[in-house]
Protein backbone atom coordinates (compact mmCIF):
# COMPACT_ATOMS: atom_id res chain seq x y z
CA UNK A 1 0.00 0.00 0.00
CA UNK A 2 3.00 2.80 0.92
CA UNK A 3 4.75 2.19 -2.23
CA UNK A 4 1.45 3.15 -4.15
CA UNK A 5 0.42 5.69 -2.23
CA UNK A 6 4.46 7.81 -2.64
CA UNK A 7 3.99 7.00 -6.30
CA UNK A 8 1.13 8.81 -6.77
CA UNK A 9 2.47 11.87 -4.36
CA UNK A 10 5.41 12.04 -6.24
CA UNK A 11 3.22 11.97 -9.80
CA UNK A 12 1.21 14.50 -8.11
CA UNK A 13 4.22 16.76 -7.37
CA UNK A 14 4.53 16.18 -3.80
CA UNK A 15 7.87 16.35 -1.85
CA UNK A 16 7.79 13.50 0.07
CA UNK A 17 9.63 12.19 3.11
CA UNK A 18 9.68 8.17 4.40
CA UNK A 19 10.13 7.02 7.91
CA UNK A 20 11.56 3.49 6.84
CA UNK A 21 12.42 0.30 8.77
CA UNK A 22 14.48 -0.51 6.15
CA UNK A 23 16.16 2.30 3.99
CA UNK A 24 17.41 0.33 1.48
CA UNK A 25 14.12 -1.25 0.13
CA UNK A 26 13.16 2.57 -0.15
CA UNK A 27 15.50 3.30 -1.96
CA UNK A 28 15.33 0.59 -4.46
CA UNK A 29 12.01 1.72 -5.24
CA UNK A 30 12.24 5.07 -4.82
CA UNK A 31 15.88 6.50 -5.35
CA UNK A 32 16.46 9.72 -5.14
CA UNK A 33 12.56 11.20 -5.62
CA UNK A 34 11.85 10.98 -1.90
CA UNK A 35 14.24 11.77 1.12
CA UNK A 36 14.21 8.14 3.19
CA UNK A 37 15.15 8.42 6.88
CA UNK A 38 15.82 4.66 8.88
CA UNK A 39 13.50 4.85 11.74
CA UNK A 40 11.39 2.29 13.96
CA UNK A 41 7.77 3.21 15.19
CA UNK A 42 8.52 1.36 18.52
CA UNK A 43 10.81 4.23 19.23
CA UNK A 44 9.70 7.38 20.00
CA UNK A 45 9.71 9.24 16.08
CA UNK A 46 10.52 13.11 15.10
CA UNK A 47 8.80 14.78 11.93
CA UNK A 48 9.79 18.52 11.12
CA UNK A 49 8.19 20.70 8.04
CA UNK A 50 5.30 18.15 7.41
CA UNK A 51 2.44 19.39 6.24
CA UNK A 52 0.50 15.94 5.82
CA UNK A 53 1.45 12.81 7.65
CA UNK A 54 0.66 9.61 6.23
CA UNK A 55 0.38 6.60 8.93
CA UNK A 56 0.43 3.40 7.46
CA UNK A 57 3.27 1.70 9.67
CA UNK A 58 1.70 -1.54 11.20
CA UNK A 59 2.06 -5.12 11.27
CA UNK A 60 -0.44 -7.12 9.41
CA UNK A 61 -0.56 -9.94 9.93
CA UNK A 62 -3.12 -12.73 12.01
CA UNK A 63 -2.44 -15.31 15.14
CA UNK A 64 -1.30 -14.89 18.52
CA UNK A 65 2.44 -15.08 17.80
CA UNK A 66 2.63 -11.48 16.55
CA UNK A 67 0.64 -10.58 19.42
CA UNK A 68 3.54 -8.50 20.92
CA UNK A 69 4.82 -6.91 18.19
CA UNK A 70 1.34 -5.66 16.78
CA UNK A 71 0.93 -4.01 20.44
CA UNK A 72 4.21 -2.66 20.19
CA UNK A 73 4.38 -1.51 16.57
CA UNK A 74 0.07 -1.04 15.52
CA UNK A 75 -0.76 0.41 19.07
CA UNK A 76 2.13 2.08 20.76
CA UNK A 77 3.57 3.04 17.42
CA UNK A 78 0.52 4.89 16.25
CA UNK A 79 1.37 7.16 19.73
CA UNK A 80 4.85 7.76 18.79
CA UNK A 81 3.59 9.43 15.17
CA UNK A 82 1.07 11.29 16.73
CA UNK A 83 2.64 12.55 19.50
CA UNK A 84 5.09 13.58 17.15
CA UNK A 85 3.03 15.18 14.57
CA UNK A 86 1.37 17.03 17.95
CA UNK A 87 4.41 18.65 18.62
CA UNK A 88 4.87 19.58 15.08
CA UNK A 89 1.83 21.41 14.73
CA UNK A 90 0.89 19.17 10.82
CA UNK A 91 -1.73 20.75 9.20
CA UNK A 92 -3.79 16.84 9.12
CA UNK A 93 -2.68 13.45 9.72
CA UNK A 94 -4.14 10.50 7.93
CA UNK A 95 -4.39 7.28 9.99
CA UNK A 96 -4.70 4.17 7.76
CA UNK A 97 -6.71 1.66 10.18
CA UNK A 98 -8.57 -1.46 8.83
CA UNK A 99 -12.11 -2.55 7.77
CA UNK A 100 -11.84 -5.39 9.46
CA UNK A 101 -12.21 -2.62 12.95
CA UNK A 102 -16.02 -2.49 11.76
CA UNK A 103 -18.73 -4.97 12.03
CA UNK A 104 -22.69 -5.63 11.82
CA UNK A 105 -24.18 -8.77 10.70
CA UNK A 106 -28.04 -6.78 10.44
CA UNK A 107 -27.01 -4.07 7.36
CA UNK A 108 -24.35 -3.13 4.86
CA UNK A 109 -21.54 -1.90 7.49
CA UNK A 110 -20.90 1.41 7.87
CA UNK A 111 -18.80 4.42 9.47
CA UNK A 112 -20.64 3.96 12.38
CA UNK A 113 -20.32 0.24 13.14
CA UNK A 114 -17.69 1.07 15.63
CA UNK A 115 -17.58 -2.09 18.04
CA UNK A 116 -17.88 -1.19 21.91
CA UNK A 117 -14.96 -3.62 22.48
CA UNK A 118 -12.94 -6.12 20.69
CA UNK A 119 -11.70 -9.10 22.56
CA UNK A 120 -8.23 -9.75 23.11
CA UNK A 121 -8.62 -13.28 20.34
CA UNK A 122 -8.32 -11.47 17.56
CA UNK A 123 -5.37 -9.35 17.88
CA UNK A 124 -4.55 -8.18 14.48
CA UNK A 125 -8.25 -6.29 14.73
CA UNK A 126 -7.42 -5.18 18.23
CA UNK A 127 -4.42 -3.35 17.81
CA UNK A 128 -5.87 -1.37 14.79
CA UNK A 129 -9.31 -0.97 17.50
CA UNK A 130 -7.09 0.34 19.68
CA UNK A 131 -5.01 2.51 17.51
CA UNK A 132 -8.07 4.37 16.33
CA UNK A 133 -9.16 5.19 19.93
CA UNK A 134 -5.71 6.77 20.30
CA UNK A 135 -6.48 9.15 16.66
CA UNK A 136 -9.57 10.22 18.39
CA UNK A 137 -8.69 11.14 21.81
CA UNK A 138 -5.83 13.10 19.56
CA UNK A 139 -8.64 14.34 17.49
CA UNK A 140 -10.74 15.64 20.58
CA UNK A 141 -7.88 17.46 21.55
CA UNK A 142 -7.32 19.39 18.76
CA UNK A 143 -4.84 17.34 16.42
CA UNK A 144 -6.54 16.78 12.77
CA UNK A 145 -6.69 13.31 12.25
CA UNK A 146 -8.84 11.62 9.75
CA UNK A 147 -9.34 7.55 10.01
CA UNK A 148 -9.70 5.29 6.58
CA UNK A 149 -10.93 1.94 6.81
CA UNK A 150 -9.87 0.31 3.79
CA UNK A 151 -10.75 -3.06 2.94
CA UNK A 152 -8.28 -5.94 1.18
CA UNK A 153 -5.95 -4.24 -0.79
CA UNK A 154 -5.17 -6.58 -4.39
CA UNK A 155 -2.82 -5.51 -7.36
CA UNK A 156 0.71 -5.68 -8.10
CA UNK A 157 3.83 -5.97 -5.73
CA UNK A 158 2.55 -7.27 -2.50
CA UNK A 159 6.22 -8.48 -1.66
CA UNK A 160 5.22 -9.68 2.02
CA UNK A 161 2.92 -10.77 1.08
CA UNK A 162 0.01 -9.57 2.80
CA UNK A 163 -2.99 -12.04 4.13
CA UNK A 164 -4.85 -10.83 0.81
CA UNK A 165 -1.90 -11.57 -1.44
CA UNK A 166 -1.31 -14.72 0.35
CA UNK A 167 -4.79 -15.81 -0.54
CA UNK A 168 -3.53 -15.50 -4.56
CA UNK A 169 -0.36 -17.30 -3.93
CA UNK A 170 -2.45 -20.08 -1.89
CA UNK A 171 -4.10 -20.28 -4.94
CA UNK A 172 -1.64 -19.79 -7.59
CA UNK A 173 0.91 -22.83 -5.71
CA UNK A 174 -1.73 -24.83 -3.70
CA UNK A 175 -5.15 -24.44 -4.71
CA UNK A 176 -8.13 -24.14 -2.51
CA UNK A 177 -9.47 -27.62 -1.19
CA UNK A 178 -12.72 -25.30 0.06
CA UNK A 179 -13.87 -22.20 0.24
CA UNK A 180 -15.46 -20.57 3.58
CA UNK A 181 -19.24 -19.02 3.13
CA UNK A 182 -17.98 -15.78 3.75
CA UNK A 183 -18.07 -12.29 2.29
CA UNK A 184 -14.73 -10.07 1.21
CA UNK A 185 -14.52 -6.28 -0.17
CA UNK A 186 -11.62 -6.24 -2.39
CA UNK A 187 -9.99 -2.67 -3.70
CA UNK A 188 -7.18 -2.28 -6.14
CA UNK A 189 -4.43 -0.81 -4.01
CA UNK A 190 -3.70 1.78 -6.75
CA UNK A 191 -7.18 3.32 -6.44
CA UNK A 192 -6.34 2.78 -2.88
CA UNK A 193 -3.58 5.59 -2.80
CA UNK A 194 -5.74 7.68 -4.45
CA UNK A 195 -8.40 7.83 -1.78
CA UNK A 196 -5.64 7.90 1.04
CA UNK A 197 -4.62 11.51 -0.82
CA UNK A 198 -8.37 12.25 -1.12
CA UNK A 199 -8.93 11.33 2.49
CA UNK A 200 -5.88 13.56 3.27
CA UNK A 201 -7.29 16.41 1.02
CA UNK A 202 -11.32 16.24 1.90
CA UNK A 203 -11.44 14.33 4.95
CA UNK A 204 -13.36 16.19 7.53
CA UNK A 205 -11.37 15.91 11.36
CA UNK A 206 -12.03 13.29 13.86
CA UNK A 207 -14.29 11.46 10.96
CA UNK A 208 -13.33 7.48 9.39
CA UNK A 209 -13.92 6.61 6.22
CA UNK A 210 -14.38 3.08 4.67
CA UNK A 211 -12.63 2.66 1.32
CA UNK A 212 -14.44 0.08 -0.46
CA UNK A 213 -15.20 -1.29 -3.77
CA UNK A 214 -16.03 -5.14 -4.57
CA UNK A 215 -18.48 -6.85 -2.15
CA UNK A 216 -18.52 -10.53 -3.08
CA UNK A 217 -18.48 -14.27 -1.84
CA UNK A 218 -15.06 -16.00 -1.31
CA UNK A 219 -16.24 -18.52 -3.36
CA UNK A 220 -16.81 -16.41 -6.69
CA UNK A 221 -13.57 -14.80 -6.47
CA UNK A 222 -11.77 -18.25 -6.50
CA UNK A 223 -13.75 -18.90 -9.18
CA UNK A 224 -12.83 -15.90 -10.66
CA UNK A 225 -9.12 -16.53 -10.20
CA UNK A 226 -9.64 -19.96 -11.85
CA UNK A 227 -10.81 -18.29 -14.54
CA UNK A 228 -7.78 -16.72 -14.98
CA UNK A 229 -5.07 -18.89 -13.93
CA UNK A 230 -6.60 -22.24 -15.61
CA UNK A 231 -6.50 -23.69 -12.11
CA UNK A 232 -9.60 -25.73 -10.56
CA UNK A 233 -11.85 -23.66 -7.76
CA UNK A 234 -12.79 -25.33 -4.91
CA UNK A 235 -16.37 -27.32 -5.17
CA UNK A 236 -16.93 -27.65 -1.50
CA UNK A 237 -18.02 -25.06 1.34
CA UNK A 238 -16.23 -25.73 4.54
CA UNK A 239 -19.42 -25.45 7.52
CA UNK A 240 -17.84 -23.00 10.44
CA UNK A 241 -17.54 -25.29 12.96
CA UNK A 242 -15.21 -27.31 11.29
CA UNK A 243 -13.36 -23.18 10.43
CA UNK A 244 -13.79 -23.16 14.09
CA UNK A 245 -11.99 -26.38 15.20
CA UNK A 246 -9.17 -25.73 12.42
CA UNK A 247 -8.52 -21.93 14.05
CA UNK A 248 -8.62 -23.70 17.48
CA UNK A 249 -5.69 -25.77 15.98
CA UNK A 250 -3.71 -22.90 15.18
CA UNK A 251 -4.09 -21.09 17.92
CA UNK A 252 -2.31 -24.00 19.58
CA UNK A 253 0.65 -24.19 16.87
CA UNK A 254 0.88 -20.29 16.78
CA UNK A 255 -0.11 -20.54 12.54
CA UNK A 256 -0.61 -16.74 11.18
CA UNK A 257 -3.33 -18.60 8.27
CA UNK A 258 -5.98 -20.75 10.33
CA UNK A 259 -6.23 -18.85 13.67
CA UNK A 260 -9.25 -17.83 15.84
CA UNK A 261 -9.17 -14.54 13.95
CA UNK A 262 -9.44 -15.73 10.80
CA UNK A 263 -12.00 -18.61 11.81
CA UNK A 264 -13.91 -15.72 12.83
CA UNK A 265 -14.26 -13.46 9.71
CA UNK A 266 -15.21 -15.95 8.07
CA UNK A 267 -18.32 -15.53 9.87
CA UNK A 268 -18.85 -12.17 7.95
CA UNK A 269 -21.65 -12.03 5.62
CA UNK A 270 -21.99 -8.34 5.53
CA UNK A 271 -21.10 -6.36 2.26
CA UNK A 272 -19.40 -2.99 3.04
CA UNK A 273 -21.07 0.17 2.09
CA UNK A 274 -18.38 2.99 0.67
CA UNK A 275 -20.83 5.95 -0.20
CA UNK A 276 -19.46 8.13 2.47
CA UNK A 277 -16.48 8.36 0.94
CA UNK A 278 -18.00 9.04 -2.61
CA UNK A 279 -19.79 11.77 -0.97
CA UNK A 280 -17.93 13.46 1.04
CA UNK A 281 -14.22 13.08 -0.30
CA UNK A 282 -15.24 12.48 -4.01
CA UNK A 283 -13.38 9.54 -4.84
CA UNK A 284 -14.55 6.63 -6.92
CA UNK A 285 -12.99 3.18 -7.67
CA UNK A 286 -13.17 2.43 -11.27
CA UNK A 287 -11.45 -0.14 -11.94
CA UNK A 288 -13.01 -3.81 -12.50
CA UNK A 289 -12.20 -6.99 -9.98
CA UNK A 290 -10.88 -9.10 -12.72
CA UNK A 291 -8.36 -6.01 -13.87
CA UNK A 292 -6.99 -5.98 -10.37
CA UNK A 293 -6.69 -9.72 -9.97
CA UNK A 294 -4.85 -10.39 -13.52
CA UNK A 295 -2.46 -7.79 -12.29
CA UNK A 296 -1.67 -9.72 -8.84
CA UNK A 297 -1.57 -12.99 -10.69
CA UNK A 298 0.87 -11.35 -12.94
CA UNK A 299 3.09 -9.83 -10.54
CA UNK A 300 3.22 -13.05 -8.46
CA UNK A 301 3.54 -15.24 -11.63
CA UNK A 302 6.62 -12.69 -12.65
CA UNK A 303 7.66 -9.84 -9.36
CA UNK A 304 9.03 -7.65 -10.72
CA UNK A 305 9.35 -3.79 -9.21
CA UNK A 306 9.46 -0.96 -11.20
CA UNK A 307 12.17 1.14 -12.06
CA UNK A 308 12.86 4.10 -9.56
CA UNK A 309 10.65 7.08 -10.49
CA UNK A 310 12.81 9.79 -12.51
CA UNK A 311 13.38 13.34 -10.94
CA UNK A 312 14.52 16.52 -12.53
CA UNK A 313 18.26 16.60 -12.23
CA UNK A 314 17.80 13.00 -14.11
CA UNK A 315 15.78 14.54 -16.66
CA UNK A 316 18.23 17.44 -16.86
CA UNK A 317 21.16 15.25 -17.24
Amino acid sequence: MGRHLVRALLAQGASVELLCRTPRKARELFGEAATIQSGDLREPVTIADAAIVFHLGAIYVFGRRARREMEAVNVAGTEHVLAAAWKARVEKVVFISSSSVLANHRAPITERDVPASVPASQQYRRSKWLAEKICLDYAARGLPVVIVNPNSPLGPEDELPTPTGRMVLDFLHKGFPAAARTTLNFIDVRELAEGLIAAAMHGRNGERYILAHHNVWLMEFLQLLARITGRPAPRFTAPWPLLALGGLAGELTGSDRLCWETAWHCLKRTPFDGRKATVELGWQPARSLEASARDAVAWFQNPRIPEPPLIEADVAD
